[in-house]
Parts: structure tokens; sequence; C-alpha cells
């Protein structure tokens, strides 16, 4: 595991509560990763925390999309501006994506940081099958990277995007509503059972989809990744 000093490139907020937080290696050498994995970033108050990556492997910057809890480090972030350094150790996490092959990605809220890193990866490798990526959210404004996600899906044949909202149908919203669940799998999806996933988000809809993919829908454990954590 690497530490190195990392300066802060931007700092902004990409959906509601979530803040896009950019870093760049001070000495100009990344730390490598694979998607899917995550750092611990270290405040110089020596206040410490894990964080799944959001960008790709190769790109000029570390990214990470941070969701503003009332959290020791995370009510520090909104203060991070330009030129701030932190100390990022990594890579770390059992969660390591290195694949072509076909995928089912399912994110409830900030659970999309690592699927983005992996879809982003995919981008423009034509060896890569197809990924659908389902991704949950309260509202349209908690859906961090959509425009982004909305391009790729448009840009890439082998890269689909599924959105849902659970709490609210905006005007002129053309997805899906409703909680994310077994019959949506179903209705996207041709043999649901034969997929590889990855899962990530919090705890409870980890283990609700635990128990969808591995008793309701017979999918082996080892086709199977779950990421989650209370909140």
């Amino acid at each position: 595991m690497e530490s190195k000093t990392y300066v802060v490139k931007s700092n902004r907020e990409i959906a509601e509560g979530i803040v896009s937080l950019k870093l760049a290696p001070e000495d100009g050498e990344q730390i490598a990763y694979t998607p899917g994995q995550f750092m611990l970033l270290t405040l110089p108050s020596e206040t410490k925390r894990a964080y799944s990556i959001a960008s790709s492997p190769g790109s000029e910057h570390l990214e990470f999309a941070i969701k503003l809890v009332d959290g020791e480090f995370t009510s520090r972030v909104p203060g991070l501006k330009e030129g701030d350094r932190l100390i990022v150790e990594g890579p770390l996490g059992p969660f390591i994506y290195e694949t072509c092959e076909e995928y089912v990605l399912i994110a409830g809220g900030i659970g999309i940081t690592p699927m983005i890193s992996i879809l982003r990866d995919r981008d423009g490798k034509s060896e890569c099958q197809k990924a659908i990526l389902f991704y949950s959210a309260r509202r349209k404004e908690g859906l961090a990277f959509f425009d982004e996600l909305r391009e790729l899906d448009l840009r890439n044949e082998n890269i689909r995007t599924v959105f849902t909202l659970s709490r609210e149908e905006p005007p002129g919203w053309e997805h899906e509503t409703g909680h994310l669940d077994g019959e949506m799998l179903k209705k996207h999806l041709s043999s649901p059972e034969k997929k590889r996933y990855f899962v990530c988000g919090p705890a409870r809809m980890v283990d609700a989809f635990r128990k969808l993919l591995l008793e309701d829908l017979n999918v082996p454990q080892e086709n199977c990744t779950f990421e989650g954590w209370n909140v």
C-alpha cells in the first residue's frame, strides 16, 4: 500500500449532498489502482476516512464522490479548496474489478462511486462485453453523474443504464420509478440467474439483494460481489 501527498484540484457539488473531490499527486505519479477499489484520505488534522474511487485508472486526477453526512471527515470536505493537501493511502478493498466480461452493476445512492469508475474504464474498450447499470436514488437530485451516465448509454452500445427514483416522478421523467427489486431486474434482463453482479449501496439494500440474488434467483455465490455500509 502506497502513501503520498495529493493536492486538491477541484471540489464541487454534483448531486444533492454529494461532492466530487478531484486530487492530483504532488509528485506527478499516481498511485496505481483498479476500478472498484478505495483509498484512505487523511486531512492535515489527522482525520482519516476511506472512500471508493470514482475515476478510472489512467485518469489525470484521482476523483472521489463524497456524501456529505455529519461526520468528522465529511464535515470538513466542503471547506477543502484548490491547493489544499491530503495524504492518500491505498489502494485497498476486496471490491476489485479487472475484467471486460458481461456484468450487471447495481448501485444505491453513493454506491454509484465504484460503478462510475468501472464504466469509465470500460468506455472505449471494444473488447468489453455488455454492462448494465441499475441506479436507484430517492429523488432525481440525488443521482450523481446523471448526465455522464446518460451520455455513456447513448455513446457506447455495450453500456446501458436503468435509473429509478423511489420517492418521486418528476415532470418529463422517462425512466423507472419505485424501488429497485427482482421484478425490475427481470424486466430488463434476460436470464438474470446467469449474470454476474456487483452490488454497492446502503447495508439494508445490499442485504436485500444478497437474498434476492442468491436465494430467490439462485445466482451462484461466485458470480456476486457485495459492498455495503450502514448509513
